[in-house]
């Protein structure tokens, strides 16, 4: 009597055993890739305390610092956040924002914070965007 697993169907299972060892590691690999849908995107604001007052420096990239990216409002609304959520300052602001030091620095805005405080800050967001523009302290 012959085994049932020779001939064809012992090519299908081989070839399906293959199949399965190449394809689910790449998909891995493409879902890790791309960050899987859920990741926080890469931050897009860059901010720093200054060494010299009581301030944050929150910069946004040139290219998120578009009308467009806020619905073409003329001012905006930079919020500085604790661990927990809360907010720490806030500052209403024009935008897109201009101070780049005569074009040495990207589009910035300085964020007056209380000293007792400042430690407390982990992260700053401008509000509204969409998609939203926030990232943490440096």
């Amino acid at each position: 009597m012959a085994d049932p697993m020779e001939g064809p169907a012992r090519t299908r299972l081989v070839a399906l055993v293959v199949l399965l060892a190449v394809a689910i590691p790449l998909t891995i690999v493409a879902v890790l890739g791309s960050g899987g849908g859920d990741d926080e995107e890469e931050a897009s604001l860059r901010v720093e305390r200054s060494p010299d007052l009581p301030e944050l420096l929150v910069y946004l990239d040139p290219d998120d610092n578009k009308p467009e990216r806020v619905g073409g409002r003329p001012s905006v609304s930079v919020e500085c956040l604790d661990a927990g959520g809360a907010v720490v300052a806030r500052s209403d602001e024009p935008f897109p924002f201009t101070d780049t030091d005569q074009n040495t620095l990207d589009p910035h805005v300085h964020m007056p914070v209380n000293p007792a405080r400042i430690n407390d800050v982990v992260r700053c967001r401008v509000r509204p965007a969409e998609p939203p523009l926030e990232g943490p302290v440096a």
